[in-house]
């Protein structure tokens, strides 16, 4: 199995390459084309320069909702395109990040609200992750960013959300399913942004313990911000009880039939 790692960049600390993903076929994931990431706000001007001329960057999608993307915006960068595809309609806590102060005062809220009601958070997410599996603008969303995969022959594409676990992390689950990486290579990817975002979920969990003094609702706050396997397992059940399979639900839900993954293979597999 490849060892993941990160792009090391000054600015972002989950951005990294797909390339080298062992694929169906003793195929590999091309590298420089297909790039995941969480938001770009602390974007350096070096990091700008590695994405561009190291990995070839052309395109960036933006998953955040269109409240998120006007409160941060995405950094200029001459050359590359960018493309507003939100996958959720709305604001959702412990998904979707506002500005930084809001952010964590809202989360925080919003996980002591849980604790009152007697809500699980792990459970809490899990729902957030079948909502988004089982939501019709969410897929309508994906579709749009397959198919806008299928047409770009060259170049490297990045895909964000605000930390890059929970839309990134289904939106990418689905593409490296559909090109043909095991089930095993796709959850270590998905797990591997836990690692990567620790320093940061510490730092905000430090900073709001200052106005939260109940270990309790930290703990729940820091659960919301991570990752867990049985989240995104329960987005592969919820595909097999809707359509049978993972693969057919990827091709009645989300338009990635037997010619839109040849496509897809033939661009981004060597």
């Amino acid at each position: 199995m490849k060892e993941i790692k990160r792009i090391p960049l000054e600015g972002l600390f989950n951005t990294r390459d797909l390339g080298g993903f062992p694929a169906a076929g003793n195929r590999h994931i091309r590298p420089c084309r297909l790039i995941r990431s969480g938001m770009l706000r602390d974007m350096t001007r070096q990091d700008k320069e590695t994405l561009v001329y190291t990995y070839g960057l052309k395109n960036i999608v933006d998953f955040r909702t269109t409240h998120e993307q006007s409160e941060s915006p995405d950094p200029d960068i001459p050359g590359v395109q960018h493309i507003s595809n939100p996958i959720l309609e709305a604001m959702t806590a412990g998904i979707t990040h506002d500005e930084e102060s809001d952010r964590q005062l809202s989360l925080g809220e919003a996980t002591i609200s849980m604790k009152e009601r007697g809500i699980d958070p792990a459970a809490y997410m899990r729902q957030m992750y079948e909502e988004i599996i089982t939501n019709e603008y969410s897929l309508k969303q994906y579709r749009r960013f397959f198919d806008f995969l299928a047409a770009q022959t060259g170049g490297a594409t990045l895909w964000h959300c605000s930390a890059g676990k929970d839309r990134v992390g289904i939106g990418t689950a689905m593409l490296l399913f559909t090109l043909g990486v095991d089930y095993d290579t796709i959850m270590e990817d998905y797990m591997m942004t836990g690692t990567f975002l620790q320093k940061e979920v510490d730092k905000i969990i430090s900073q709001l313990s200052h106005r939260i003094k109940e270990s309790s609702a930290l703990e729940s706050i820091r659960i919301c911000m991570g990752v867990k396997e049985d989240y995104l397992e329960r987005v592969f059940t919820i595909m097999k009880q809707t359509s049978g399979s993972i693969r057919a639900f990827l091709e009645d839900k989300v338009g990635l039939d037997e010619a839109k993954r040849d496509t897809l293979k033939a661009l981004y597999l060597e």
